[in-house]
């Protein structure tokens, strides 16, 4: 059955020194990577809070969901992320949405704290007038930020590579495999994954404010550790 009962599933890891960021550990301490990925994952919510749709927060890990309600607000739906690799994860949170009563889904991630929420917007709108459409957004290392679904498609992430440059390419050739999908692909956007792209995230927010607009907590943030910037253009 068709639902139109749109939501927005944020995939959001609990913002615990040690345990988040771990990559841009060249550059900021444990506690520093913790401290931007909260500001990421507030911005990302605050963003997708304004667009009148339903928001899932689905958290890992397992034991993380007081931390995360205490950061957020009580009023979404918060689900704990099940399985081992993303593709489970993504599969799981999901169903679980869908099992609650949700669909169309649009998935996002909390590393794209600039990313336009007229992204996210035509994702929600391509799903909803399509019965079975498909909305991906990639990344420019071989990702994507967003990913959603009119309805839950068997096979999507079958067979992908997770955590390779070929991540979108393989989902996307999955989705393409579909009977009558009509599959939306969104403008490129970036993560902030590595030292570089703390530099390009700085660099962006100086020079543009709509991004600073976006993303006011990680603006924020990465004003008050000017040194970790510095340390990023260097790696870049």
């Amino acid at each position: 059955m068709r639902r139109n009962n749109p939501a927005i599933i944020v995939m959001a890891k609990v913002p615990r020194p040690g345990n988040v960021k771990t990559r841009l550990r060249p550059i900021l301490s444990d506690e520093q990577s913790a401290e931007l990925s909260k500001c990421f994952l507030l911005d990302t919510v605050a963003k997708v809070d304004k667009m009148s749709v339903n928001v899932v927060i689905a958290f890992t890990p397992d034991g993380g969901g007081d931390e995360v309600k205490a950061l957020l607000s009580r009023k979404h739906v918060y689900i704990a992320q099940s399985g081992f690799e993303l593709g489970e994860r993504l599969e799981s949170a999901i169903a679980e949405a869908n099992n609650q009563g949700f669909g169309p889904v649009v998935v996002i991630g909390t590393d794209s704290p600039t990313l336009p929420v007229s992204y996210i917007q035509a994702a929600v709108e391509h799903l909803t007038v399509n019965s079975n459409g498909v909305a991906i957004g990639p990344t420019d290392d071989g990702g994507y930020y967003l990913i959603g679904m009119s309805r839950p498609q068997n096979g999507l992430f079958r067979g992908v590579s997770w955590s390779t440059d070929r991540v979108f390419e393989q989902t996307i050739a999955n989705a393409r495999e579909i009977p009558g999908v009509d599959i939306l692909e969104l403008p490129l956007w970036y993560d902030v994954d590595e030292p570089a792209d703390v530099f390009r995230l700085s660099t962006e927010m100086d020079n543009d404010e709509s991004a600073r607009m976006r993303a006011p907590e990680t603006f924020r943030c990465l004003a008050s550790h000017r040194e970790l910037v510095r340390s990023a253009a260097k790696a870049s």
